[in-house]
């Protein structure tokens, strides 16, 4: 590859505190094989430990790849959308056609990951994205699930999948498996901008996405899945969870198009959500929260507490 060539991917990398495992995600970038140029956006949002020494020596000996931005104050404690302003605007002046994912703590296993993703959506303009397998692995890189244990979509099946799939099947993509196309992306962005929640990850990007084409799930391990205990992701307690899954389901109907209406009528029926609120109180222990719940759903949605008793007594019954 030579510098003209244009750039074709831009990956985007958010490094917070990752020094133990960042080596392990630039190695699973540098090591990519591909007749197409590539770089990596790599954010340090002002890391601790020595995460920033990390991503300028990789940056040094691997220029053409690598463009960094290190941050003199926290992005993501700001909770105003400026982190995803300053990638959006990274990645935006690369001219790249294609967006891969994968954050610091994850890696990717494949080298012709990227080449075999970017070979599928050029064959198909009406896909939107690419997601692939991926196995899950702790602290230590060592192997927990050679492959992840709840299906990324339906019996693991190869293939496209469009929306109404997604949420009849409850899709999980692997972020760092995905690679999406840089097209409607104003729409795209807006829409996630509406909807984003941290508590779901990247759950709403996906729908965001599937709005525009499919998304197809190769069935290949590239890529593996840290289980981290200190990532945002992993810190959040289930009830905070539950109640933000309300607030988002409400938002994601919003964006729905007409003909999905039967869809949205069923993500703003929040009766599931006040189920799983009683039961993430229960699991967490707080005993005085589920029970706070559960007098404020036989107020507000009786049918849910009905619903919610049953559940409790079939469980009963099996143990």
């Amino acid at each position: 590859m030579t510098k003209e060539q244009q750039i074709l991917v831009a990956i985007h990398c958010l490094v917070y505190n990752h020094e133990p495992y960042l080596r392990d995600c630039f190695e699973g970038f540098v090591k990519q094989k591909t007749n197409f140029r590539f770089v990596a956006i790599v954010h340090d949002d002002v890391s601790t430990d020595g995460s920033a020494a990390i991503i300028r020596e990789y940056t040094e000996k691997y220029p053409e790849i690598f463009r960094p931005i290190y941050e003199t104050e926290n992005q993501y404690s700001k909770h105003d959308g400026s982190l995803e302003r300053i990638m959006n605007a990274a990645i935006d002046a690369t001219g790249a056609k294609y967006v891969a994912m994968c954050e610091g703590d994850d890696y990717w296993t494949d080298p012709l990951k990227l080449q075999k993703q970017v070979d599928i959506l050029e064959e198909d303009e009406t896909l939107m994205a690419c997601c692939t397998n991926c196995s899950v692995v702790d602290n230590h890189s060592q192997t927990i699930h050679p492959v992840r244990p709840e299906f990324v979509v339906k019996d693991n099946k190869e293939g496209r999948y469009n929306l109404r799939d997604f949420f009849r099947d409850d899709h999980q993509y692997p972020t760092l498996s995905v690679i999406y196309r840089n097209s409607h992306i104003d729409e795209v962005r807006a829409k996630y901008i509406h909807t984003a929640n941290a508590f779901l990850g990247d759950w709403t990007l996906w729908i965001c996405l599937l709005i525009y084409g499919d998304i197809y799930f190769l069935n290949e391990v590239t890529c593996a899945y840290r289980i981290n205990p200190t990532s945002v992701t992993h810190t959040y307690n289930r009830v905070a969870r539950a109640k933000a899954a309300r607030e988002i389901s409400i938002k994601v109907a919003d964006i729905l198009p007409e003909n999905y209406v039967d869809i949205a009528a069923d993500l703003r029926d929040t009766r599931w959500v006040w189920v799983s609120l009683i039961f993430a109180y229960k699991a967490e222990k707080r005993y005085l929260g589920m029970i706070g719940s559960m007098i404020a759903a036989a107020f507000v949605c009786p049918r849910a507490l009905w619903h919610m008793l049953v559940k409790l007594a079939r469980k009963n019954n099996s143990e």
